[in-house]
């Protein structure tokens, strides 16, 4: 009898108890710092994918910060498999901001590549400081909008430390010829 109720407890316990949740797939953007004019590279990546047979999204930036050069297929659907994949680089427009319609499709029987990779690797050129935001949007995988998480990034743009050497100087020559003045002007 103890053994029985034992028994009904157990099975009413895992009734009860959540089912352990699986990892939720997350899209995400890099964040980097960069010097005003340096070409550098930004991987769109995916960390927890489980049969990920196809992928797409928007991408957007500030433009008078950064402007993107390229769009490249990243390793994580095309080394998988057969490697047979149909990639679409997009649409860049430097002018509104926005890198639109990027997508890829793996063309190999089923099941797709699992676990973690580069979707997507974007060339981008730093055209001024500041700091652009990448924001993600229209993200597909496996042609649904939903059951992942996306991870924006950004890009800060810093001026090179020799620009910044010879601010200080002119800082410094004008701050010196200030004192002069004021100093001089005092022993009047």
């Amino acid at each position: 009898m103890i053994k029985a109720i034992a028994l009904i407890v157990t099975c009413l316990l895992l009734v009860a108890l959540p089912a352990a949740s699986e990892a939720v797939p997350v899209v995400s953007t890099d964040s980097v710092t960069v010097h005003v004019g340096d070409t550098f590279h930004i991987f769109i990546s995916i960390n927890g994918a489980i049969d990920l047979r196809s992928w797409q999204f928007d991408l957007a930036f500030a433009p008078a910060i950064v402007r993107p050069i390229a769009v490249m297929e990243g390793p994580f659907l095309s080394e998988s498999g057969t490697k047979t994949t149909l990639f679409v680089p997009g649409v860049i427009d430097s002018g509104t901001g926005h890198i639109t319609l990027v997508s890829d499709a793996f063309l190999d029987l089923p099941p797709g590549p699992s676990g973690s990779g580069v979707l997507a690797d974007i060339e981008f050129r730093a055209l001024a400081g500041g700091v652009s935001p990448l924001t993600l949007s229209n993200v597909f995988l496996n042609f649904s909008d939903s059951g992942f998480q996306t991870q924006n990034g950004q890009i800060a743009a810093v001026p090179e430390p020799s620009t910044l050497m010879l601010v200080s100087v002119g800082f410094g020559a004008w701050a010196a010829r200030r004192w002069r003045t004021c100093r001089q002007a005092r022993a009047r």
